[in-house]
């Protein structure tokens, strides 16, 4: 009789959480801002640009055709969209697009600060807020102003940037400042615009990339970390990333309606270098697509398929992997889709030197989650 009343609670349990769910909203909308690590294609639209992955053989994976996307599949943005049961968004600048479910406003090379990689044809954050403030328009245009701040209240805002400004400065306290105070200010703007839920990729350690292990090769620098990685330069990421872990601190006692949650990548990353094949992977350290030393010498894409021409070529070999769901990277700089996904699984589900305040799975409590990622 007792095992019947433990089951007879369990049941009604059971029932009572899945209709909590069921009542639960869904998320209506999601906005990322951001670079190469989430752009949907959004620099193949912008004339004269010089940092395009609409190549082959990216997107080879998942789309069995270039996208735009720097990887050969899909990215943490979309992995993000289909946990939602949202489509896959596109990008701003694509013709005829579809915003009703959000925008990717995100574009390979970008950085926080107007001047990085300007001349490159990117846009930069300051940019990707005024396209931002263009969709907004329309949708009160079209649909309303309530229709608009629903929303966007229900709506969910994705950032990734900083790690192109690093790259392309000297690292200095200085630097540092202006990027959180970019940072910071699109962070209220988004806010201020009605969006309460937001999502803030921290720099991932580039130092470990197998671009910039070709450069130490090369240079035959020894002043290397137990990973292989050029640890002045994840150190700058680390210093970046708690400035802006602090940031979101401060944002979120500025603003007690605020949600929001920093998710990092570094502590993900250097696991599965120590350890490729634990985590499901066989090749960290080289690239699957490119040529030279650990592939990351030459540029991934089929250049003579594009009127993009790079600076270098046919030095080296080129190569691209049959199985990239074994390479933790597919470019010199960039995941591949397998990458990106197991990422993804541990911003869900993971602990809190990963996620914080808390892990995907906490933030979206209270709404209706139809794909949630599995355990890593």
């Amino acid at each position: 009789m007792e095992a019947f009343w433990v089951l007879a609670i369990v049941l009604v349990a059971c029932i009572s959480i899945s209709q909590a769910a069921s009542t639960n909203p869904p998320v209506q909308g999601l906005f990322v801002f951001g670079d190469s690590a989430l752009d949907g294609g959004q620099n193949t639209y912008i004339p004269g640009s010089k940092i395009v992955s609409a190549i082959p053989p990216y997107g080879k994976t998942y789309f069995s055709k270039p996208t735009g996307r720097w990887t050969d599949g899909r990215t943490i943005a979309d992995f993000l969209a289909q946990a939602l049961g949202l489509p896959l968004l596109p990008p701003f600048l694509e013709p005829g697009a579809n915003f009703s479910s959000g925008v990717n406003f995100a574009s390979a090379g970008a950085g926080l600060l107007d001047e990085t990689n300007a001349h490159q044809g990117v846009i930069s954050m300051k940019q990707q807020l005024r396209q931002f403030r263009n969709v907004t328009n329309e949708y009160k245009k079209e649909k309303g102003v309530e229709f608009t701040n629903q929303l966007l209240r229900n709506s969910v805002a994705l950032f990734s940037m900083g790690a192109n400004d690093i790259a392309n400065a000297v690292p200095s306290s200085f630097l540092f400042q202006e990027m959180i105070q970019a940072y910071s200010s699109a962070i209220q703007e988004i806010y201020n615009y009605g969006i309460k839920h937001i999502i803030i990729l921290l720099a991932p350690p580039i130092g470990c990339t197998p671009n910039l292990r070709a450069v130490s090769a090369q240079s035959r620098n020894t002043n290397l970390t137990p990973e292989g990685c050029i640890g002045i330069i994840n150190t700058f990421v680390d210093s970046y990333n708690t400035k802006l872990l602090n940031l979101a601190v401060k944002l979120h006692n500025d603003y007690r309606d605020l949600n929001i949650a920093t998710l990092n990548p570094s502590p993900i990353i250097l696991n599965v270098l120590r350890n490729p094949q634990k985590y499901g992977f066989k090749e960290a350290e080289k690239a699957c697509c490119g040529g030279g030393p650990f592939n990351a010498a030459e540029f991934c894409g089929d250049a003579d398929k594009h009127d993009w021409k790079p600076d270098h070529k046919n030095k080296y070999t080129k190569f691209i992997c049959n199985n990239p769901e074994d390479y933790l990277y597919f470019d010199s700089n960039h995941f591949t889709e397998a990458g990106y996904w197991f990422v993804m699984k541990n911003f869900w589900h993971g602990s809190y030197n990963i996620a914080r305040p808390s892990n995907l799975n906490f933030f979206f409590q209270g709404f209706n989650i139809p794909n949630p990622p599995p355990t890593p």
